[in-house]
């Protein structure tokens, strides 16, 4: 079980590291955990305001993507919306 915690504990850094991260670039976007597509291990919708590049903000999530899994082995799929 303490491999479990772990786990968990490992999981529960790298999706706060990432949040953090796009909150620190993008303060006005909202980030909150939806339901895999496929074999990822976590996906994420980030709402942004209108005013905001969809393009421009998916580019910067998937490199906060490629730090924290890089750092965690882990796969994060971002979902960049007008929201």
């Amino acid at each position: 079980m303490p491999e479990a915690r772990a786990m968990d504990k490992s999981l529960a850094e790298a999706v706060a590291k990432f949040v953090d991260a796009l909150h620190h670039i993008y303060s006005g976007i909202d980030v909150r955990p939806i339901s895999n597509f496929e074999d990822e291990d976590f996906t994420f919708q980030i709402a942004v305001p209108g005013d905001l590049s969809i393009e421009e903000v998916l580019e910067a999530c998937h490199k906060e993507c490629i730090k924290v899994e890089d750092e965690y082995d882990l796969f994060i799929l971002p979902q960049v919306i007008h929201g």
